[in-house]
C-alpha cells in the first residue's frame, strides 16, 4: 500500500492499476483508503470523463476534449 504520491520519475516506471500499461499519472480515493494508484493516460482520460458525467456538468463533451487535447500535447 502506498500513502506517499509517487515522484515524477518514480510513476514512469509503474504500470497502471487498472489495465498495466506505462503508468503516467496517480490517484487516491478515500473509499481505497487514500492508496495512491499508478494510471496510464488512457485510463485517466477515461477516469476525469466519468466524474464530470456522474458531477453532472453539462459540459463534459467539451471539458473532456479539451483535457484530452492537453494531455496529448503537453
Amino acid at each position: 500500500m502506498r500513502k506517499k504520491p509517487y515522484t515524477k520519475i518514480g510513476i514512469k516506471r509503474m504500470k497502471c492499476f487498472r489495465c498495466g500499461n506505462k503508468a503516467k499519472y496517480q490517484w487516491q480515493i478515500c473509499a481505497d483508503e487514500n492508496i495512491y494508484r499508478p494510471i496510464c493516460e488512457e485510463c485517466d482520460i477515461e477516469l476525469n470523463e466519468i466524474v464530470l458525467k456522474w458531477a453532472g456538468f453539462p459540459d463534459w463533451k467539451d471539458k473532456i476534449k479539451q483535457y484530452k487535447e492537453k494531455v496529448k500535447h503537453g
